[in-house]
């Protein structure tokens, strides 16, 4: 029985081979978009989740009060954090992560790399996989250290490294680690970096002054583990915090709660911890689950149509004996097997555009098929909901007809206007997706574009940053020396020094108080700038004028008993210091409440300093905003100061005419040889490091333009099989027309009218979800563009066309044929 099903089948197919090729490969398709997305949400959803217990790991959060959303929470906190918890609630188990910058000596080589200090008990929270050493012991000893697989085969080959040592500068000191243990290496799936890991010892904290010095002073990461129930402790210890931290206030004014607020925040949830990175691996959930819907829907409506045209099949297998339930079971299995089809060829579709699709985004998306959350489920799943909606016409209503009736009928069965009418809302569904994504991926490519273009408020291209400018290894007299060699480089226009730049995001809140405003005002991220910033970025001054050294009032003096050897911030004197001046951005100016920026020159108002007291600062100039951060991240409210000494950069900047950025480098590294040779040289430029600001954002970008392209062929694919069902079943009437007088273009225009009416439907549904969804992710920049019809206009033309030209072809060939040929057909 089953041999003469097969049979049966593979008739049907190969009689109309068009049709079936045509609706396996939609379907295929639809399937293969449906997985690829599939995976990637589920790549996104996996952070940190292979850490064993990862749901018991927390990390704890600070936030401050009065902050600008800008500056949001960060998952850093003040280096004590750890211990004064453990004061406060001994059963705390946890461990910090702090990450400094080091140079590696190894044969006589220096490499420039960060290390992660960690506690000892740093495999008490994680439980990371060990490929050497004892988890045990790891850590105990003050010159232990742990590497990670592809860090030992790069400094030790393939040589044994346990054992060996490894000499690291840091804090400004040569030390000497013996290797005892070696981590595997972490999968994509993280956004922890465990390379390099030393034990954190009171001798570090000791050299570091500004360890205890106040909350607002973000330097490493504090993470707890809680066994047993996780979740209901974590809301025990925060309903606690805010008397945790009054008990500490630690140079904050009381009570301190009302200044930060700590909170614990799970582990696994941190990769999609800002709202708007949810909600983009949301729309590509929706994105693929709404592909599958639509190929599915295609798949019914073309197969449901397509079914009538074996009426008289069915008929004359009654005739002979066939049974209601052998005709049910027939178009069941039918209909199962050619969506079991189309789901392996999606299969392997997806596995030939998983290669491509990983080199592009930087990923390492894989097939799982007998994991526990392998794809084989939703596959077999959506097999069988298609398969049972495509064969359940055929199967319920086909096998109820009478063999007289329709053996004695001139016409096939159509399933009259009830029919018609359902198809024509399928496809008038299946449009509204296709057209829905079509404006999505118009104006996400438009978004992108507009970005990688975008006002940054300075000229991106003709800037190298030298990242190793922070090496903790220069001196400050390198680091002056340097910056006068590299100012003498044919091309060179000028070269500055600062805490920020592209690519770097830089937040240092600072609690303001205002003239006549009781308590404390909104905070501001203050930023240390050297001599030349200005004249390197070139921002545009909107009222008054920029900080220089002509201006002496203008240099912040560096603390007194400063060393340069120190490479760190010491603490600051006692008592208040003399007025500076500053320079705000723009959102400065408005945050602080000016009505305009020539109305914030010359105001004067205080900001908190690290040891709890507060100094005045005078605003002698406005400049427009500069974007050094993500675009999904508001440019925070900002004021700089110029300090020409005293202050640790993050890195230097050079900014150049008339040269080539490879050879400008070229000449930066032969003067860091000479002036530092002992310390690497690290620099690129500055759009090299604002291209990965984009990176994640092209990835989903490409993604939804995949899904919405493959939509409207879909959706096209089955407005052409319906178009030629439709034709065949017309052939008489348009015979009849013609004969009646009706001209080729009137019966062209009468088929295409009645095909392109779905889609004209399909705009009206699609026009405002396709609004609303845009409108939505686009508040998840800071930039964007603007939401003008012509996005919609311009979409519904284009689908129009892309429908037209998958129907014109067969309707044109109907309207051009003979009348006697179309009156005789059968």
């Amino acid at each position: 029985m089953w041999t003469h099903y097969l049979q049966t089948l593979h008739r049907s197919t190969t009689r109309q081979w068009l049709y079936s090729a045509l609706n396996v490969l939609t379907l295929a398709l639809g399937i293969a978009v449906f997985l690829i997305l599939w995976l990637d949400v589920g790549f996104e959803t996996s952070f940190e989740r292979w850490i064993p217990h990862a749901n018991s790991i927390y990390v704890v959060r600070t936030k401050f009060v009065g902050e600008q959303s800008s500056l949001g929470a960060y998952t850093d906190t003040m280096g004590g954090t750890l211990d004064e918890l453990r004061g406060d609630y001994p059963q705390t188990v946890g461990a910090r992560v702090w990450y400094q910058s080091v140079s590696i000596l190894q044969d006589g080589r220096r490499a420039s790399e960060t290390v992660e200090t960690v506690d000892p008990s740093f495999f008490k929270v994680f439980d990371l996989p060990v490929v050497a050493g004892e988890k045990a012991t790891l850590l105990s000893s003050p010159d232990d250290i742990v590497l990670s697989q592809r860090k030992a085969a790069q400094y030790f080959g393939t040589a044994n490294p346990v054992g060996q040592r490894l000499n690291l500068i840091l804090q400004g000191v040569t030390r000497s680690y013996r290797v005892s243990g070696i981590l595997k290496n972490l999968p994509n799936n993280t956004d922890e970096v465990f390379d390099f890991l030393i034990p954190l010892t009171p001798q570090m904290a000791a050299a570091e002054p500004t360890w205890r010095q106040r909350w607002g002073l973000m330097m490493l990461d504090t993470y707890l583990r809680f066994d047993g129930n996780g979740p209901a402790q974590a809301r025990a210890l925060d309903a606690d915090l805010d008397n945790f931290v009054d008990r500490h206030p630690n140079l904050t004014p009381a009570p301190a709660h009302r200044h930060v607020i700590l909170r614990t925040q799970p582990l696994v949830s941190l990769h999609l911890l800002n709202p708007k990175d949810r909600a983009v691996v949301l729309v590509l959930g929706i994105v693929g689950a709404m592909t599958l819907l639509l190929a599915g829907m295609n798949y019914v409506n073309l197969a449901t149509a397509r079914s009538n045209l074996r009426a008289r099949e069915v008929a004359l297998r009654k005739v002979v004996g066939a049974t209601r339930r052998a005709l049910v079971v027939q178009f069941m299995g039918e209909a199962l097997v050619t969506v079991l089809l189309a789901a392996l060829i999606g299969l392997a579709l997806c596995e030939l555009a998983l290669p491509l699709i990983n080199a592009a985004g930087g990923l390492a998306l894989h097939i799982d098929y007998f994991r526990s959350d392998s794809v084989l489920v939703p596959v077999l799943l959506a097999v069988a909901v298609i398969g049972l909606g495509a064969g359940a016409y055929p199967a319920l209503v086909l096998a109820r007809f009478q063999p007289a009736a329709v053996l004695a009928s001139s016409q096939m069965p159509g399933g009259g206007r009830t029919g018609h009418s359902v198809r024509e809302a399928l496809v008038a569904f299946q449009f509204t997706i296709a057209i829905a994504f079509t404006i999505g991926a118009a104006v996400t490519a438009s978004q992108m574009s507009f970005l990688r273009h975008a006002d940054l408020g300075f000229k991106r291209e003709g800037l190298v940053v030298a990242r190793s400018f922070l090496d903790p290894t220069l001196t400050e007299a390198q680091r002056t020396t340097l910056i006068g060699a590299w100012r003498k480089i044919p091309g060179v226009q000028a070269v500055t020094a600062a805490d920020i730049g592209p690519g770097f995001i830089h937040t240092d809140s600072e609690i303001t108080r205002l003239p006549g405003v009781s308590g404390d005002g909104p905070s501001v991220n203050g930023v240390n700038t050297g001599a030349d910033f200005f004249a390197t970025y070139a921002p545009r001054l909107l009222a008054g004028r920029v900080l220089d050294q002509r201006h002496g009032e203008d240099d912040t003096p560096a603390f007194e008993g400063f060393s340069a050897s120190d490479n760190h911030l010491p603490r600051p004197p006692e008592g208040p210091r003399q007025s500076r001046n500053v320079v705000a951005n723009l959102n400065a100016v408005q945050t602080l409440g000016y009505r305009s920026p020539s109305s914030a020159i010359g105001k004067s108002f205080l900001v908190a300093r690290d040891d709890g007291g507060f100094d005045p600062v005078t605003i002698v100039g406005v400049i427009d905003n500069l974007r050094f951060q993500n675009p999904h991240r508001p440019i925070p409210p900002t004021i700089y100061d110029l300090k020409t000494s005293g202050f640790l950069s993050e890195e230097a900047v050079v900014r150049f005419a008339g040269a080539d950025p490879s050879g400008l480098i070229d000449s930066m590294k032969q003067q860091w040889r000479r002036i530092a040779p002992d310390t690497p040289f690290i620099a690129e430029p500055a759009t090299d490091d604002l291209q990965s600001y984009y990176r994640a954002d092209d990835r989903h970008d490409r993604l939804f333009i995949i899904g919405a392209a493959l939509a409207v062929f879909i959706g096209c694919a089955g407005l052409y099989g319906l178009a030629q069902f439709s034709t065949e079943r017309r052939v008489r009437e348009i015979g009849i027309r013609k004969t009646l007088g009706a001209s080729t273009v009137q019966i062209l225009a009468l088929l295409i009218r009645q095909f392109i009416r779905p889609v004209l439907i399909a705009n009206l549904v699609a026009w405002p979800l396709a609004y609303i969804g845009i409108r939505n992710w686009l508040s998840t920049f800071d930039q964007h563009v603007d939401l003008t019809p012509a996005y919609f206009l311009g979409t519904t033309a284009l689908v129009l066309l892309v429908a037209v030209a998958a129907v014109a072809g067969q309707a044109l060939h109907v309207a051009r044929s003979e009348p006697a040929k179309a009156l005789r057909h059968e």
